[in-house]
């Protein structure tokens, strides 16, 4: 695949990162695939990578980080990969809390939830979704009415990845109406402790059960777990999805990547005709992806602020690994189709029923070529006139 040509910092932080992981090598990849030896084990390591300071390099250093830029941090993701290492657990706080706090959060907020976000002590999941606002965010209907000492929220979030477990939820919710539906919008942190919080695992087609809805009842929040100001919401949420769109899709590319690898170990010298030619144009895909997101980070390292950009390497990546993952269980044959229990059938099986939402989660293909239309290229909006 493709490399960067880095600057000599960068050269010289990924040595010592391999310095690093050749005396703190990795726990295997459990061989038992339970949500709690998931947990176990990837908080482990997450705390493992903290303690040598790998977790949030592009923080800065009064918050935990190494001050750094997210070339270094994209450097990580690929040594992380390059050795097998396990998913570090509290990707959502590292990747989205952490740095909308930096950005929007108050001094207070930043000593406490920073600290615990890097070394995995608590968990974050993702308030966004609702069953009808989803692509449209800014059509959610959670309510959180304001009263002393803070609010009281009450609405229905879904599709919230690891709520059964997370410590806390940021989700945005409606504070005040107004005309139009993008203001009156607030953020908050939700202790998912607190009383009046129900969470209902999701069984998905692949059997896991990440995914959940929860139902919020008269939940209090107090006003120090206010991000922003009254109102915010909108402005706090785009950059929460900005940031989502850069380290979290480059890490899941790469892992797109060691699939592709697996495959064309397996068949690359055997494959003919039509199959021959979509393994090339995933390999093909797999490098512009790679050239793409490279292209970005190199311009967020010169200063630039992620933007609508990311939806460009989020709507690249989506498709592509869902076509490969279509290609596997293709090149599988009968045994995948019949979906046999055990082995690497089944594992082809499950990756392709799991790549079929990646087209949906964090904005579907629709939305992000809309985005990419009106943000990046500066196309007119469409409207439809009515009848």
């Amino acid at each position: 695949m493709l490399k960067l040509d880095l600057s000599e910092r960068s050269e010289a932080f990924r040595a010592s990162l391999r310095d690093w992981l050749a005396k703190n090598p990795p726990p295997p990849a459990p061989v038992e695939t339970s949500l709690e030896e998931f947990q176990r084990v990837g908080r482990a390591w997450q705390a493992q990578l903290a303690s040598g300071r790998w977790i949030g390099t592009h923080w800065p250093e009064a918050f935990g980080g190494r001050g750094l830029t997210l070339v270094e941090e994209a450097i990580v993701q690929e040594e992380l990969v390059r050795v097998a290492a396990p998913q570090v657990l509290g990707l959502f706080g590292l990747t989205m809390v952490g740095p909308v706090l930096i950005s929007h959060g108050s001094d207070e907020q930043r000593k406490r939830f920073l600290p615990r976000i890097l070394t995995g002590d608590e968990l974050w999941c993702q308030g966004f979704s609702e069953p009808g606002a989803g692509s449209d965010l800014a059509a959610v209907r959670a309510r959180a009415v304001p009263v002393e000492g803070g609010y009281r929220l009450s609405g229905q979030k879904i599709w919230t990845s690891f709520a059964h477990i997370a410590d806390w939820c940021f989700v945005l919710c409606r504070t005040a109406d107004s005309p139009k539906k993008h203001e009156g919008l607030s953020y908050l942190l939700v202790d998912m402790k607190s009383q009046g919080i129900t969470t209902r695992p999701l069984r998905q087609a692949s059997g896991d059960r990440e995914f959940n809805e929860v139902f919020f009842d008269d939940v209090f929040v107090a006003s120090d777990n206010l991000v922003g100001q009254p109102g915010d919401g909108w402005k706090i949420a785009i950059s929460t999805l900005m940031f989502e769109r850069v380290v979290l899709t480059f890490s899941r590319q790469l892992q797109s990547e060691v699939a592709l690898n697996g495959l064309l170990r397996e068949h690359g010298g055997t494959v003919a005709g039509s199959d021959a030619i979509e393994l090339a144009q995933a390999v093909t895909s797999a490098c512009a992806t790679r050239a793409l997101a490279y292209s970005h980070l190199l311009s967020y390292a010169k200063g630039k602020a992620p933007g609508p950009e990311g939806s460009m390497d989020k709507l690249l990546w989506s498709e592509s690994f869902q076509r490969l993952c279509k290609l596997a269980v293709s090149l599988r044959g009968v045994s995948a189709a019949l979906g046999e229990e055990h082995g690497e059938a089944a594992h082809d099986v499950h990756r392709y029923l799991y790549s079929r939402g990646r087209t949906i989660a964090a904005g579907t293909s629709e939305i992000q070529r809309s985005i990419i239309a009106e943000r990046v290229l500066g196309l007119p909006r469409l409207r439809h006139e009515k009848a």
